[in-house]
This record gives structure tokens, sequence and C-alpha cells, in this order.
């Protein structure tokens, strides 16, 4: 948790002398601590177990990700639209994404918002929910170990037997899905993979 306290230090309250290199016009914003410079070396796509995969830019911007939840991919600030095994609706809006990198130790922290999940599976997932991924570039600078914290409150709402509108049901709510920051950690190793969607990759 000391690492997470860090990460919002910097990132969200701008301490620690960090420098801001892109933000707004691609819904990404980057800090790299004592006004450095991201290292373009970490450009391409970064691979985990559970579906993970995120594109980072020379510049440290994420162009792209696949996370668990989505299993598709997602850009920031944009709304990807999919589609269950039965044609069911479902969409993605993602939020903002924040890159964080702290030269030291080769800290690399990243946060993933996604402001609406809605997915409709017999019933229906809806709401907020959030990654942070943070962990250190190992001197091959090809494996990232990470520990990813989990936040989310969905809405869970299930057919109503009762009611049902021009042949549809109805639903209703049951109750919420929450996480917290604190209670969902995973461990995961990220490799970097050959890939043409990096800029220098190409």
């Amino acid at each position: 948790m000391k690492r997470l306290i860090v990460l919002f230090g910097c990132v969200f309250l701008l301490l620690g002398g960090c420098q801001e290199l892109g933000r707004n016009n691609s819904g990404v914003e980057v800090f790299v601590k004592d006004g450095g410079e991201f290292p373009s070396s970490l450009a391409g796509r970064w691979k985990a177990r559970n579906d993970w995969q995120l594109v980072f830019e020379p510049n440290g911007i994420i162009s792209s990700a696949i996370v668990p939840i989505t299993v598709v991919e997602i850009r920031p600030n944009q709304t990807t639209r999919v589609q269950g095994r039965k044609g069911e609706p479902g969409y993605f809006e993602a939020g903002n994404f924040t890159v964080y990198y702290n030269p030291e130790d080769r800290e690399l922290s990243v946060d993933i918002k996604i402001k609406q999940v809605y997915l409709e599976m017999g019933g229906i997932l809806k709401g907020p929910w959030e990654y942070l991924v943070i962990g250190n570039i190992l001197e091959d600078g090809k494996t990232w170990q990470a520990d990813v914290f989990t936040s989310l409150d969905l809405a869970v709402l299930a057919p109503d037997p009762n009611h049902r509108i021009a042949g549809k049901p109805k639903y209703k709510y049951i109750g919420p899905l929450r996480a917290d920051f604190g209670q969902e950690v995973e461990s995961l190793i990220f490799t970097k993979v050959p890939d043409g969607n990096a800029t220098n990759n190409k």
C-alpha cells in the first residue's frame, strides 16, 4: 500500500517533482519523477495472464489496453461496444488513463479508469471499474513485476418475473457488487512482446 500512496501523491496531487509529459487530447496523463523523460525502450505491447495487455507509445502514452473485465481492446476516453453470445448489448466507456514512471528504481505505475461498464448477461451489470497497476521493470527491460489493485462499484439488476415491457423483461435492482483497492490485489508478470502497434516498432 505504500507504493499506492506514492502514486496518488505524485500523480493526483502533483507533489515530489513530477513532470507531466502528455494529457488531454490522448486521454492519457504521463508523469516522470524529477522531470525526466519516459524511456522510449518501454514502448510496445506488454502482456500478462488473465487477458492483460497494455500498449505504450514512446512518450509513455497508453494507446490501447485489454483488461480482464473487457477482454476486448479499449482506448482512453472512448466507448467500445460489445455483444454477448446471444447478441446481448454491452459497452465499456473508458475514462482517463494515467502513467507514472520513477527512473530511480524503474517503477512503472498505471491507472486505468472505466467510467461505465454495461453488460447484459441474463441480468445487468453496470457501474464504474478501475485498475491500478504498480510494479518495477527488471533490468532486462522486458519484464514488469506488478501488483494489480481493483476498485469497482457495480449495480446488479435481474429480470423481474412479475413485470415485462413489450414482451421483454423489466429489470430490478438486487444489490451492489463492490470492491476497494485494498481488497482485490493480484500479482502479475508482464512481458514485452514484439508488436507493430507502438510507434517505435513500426
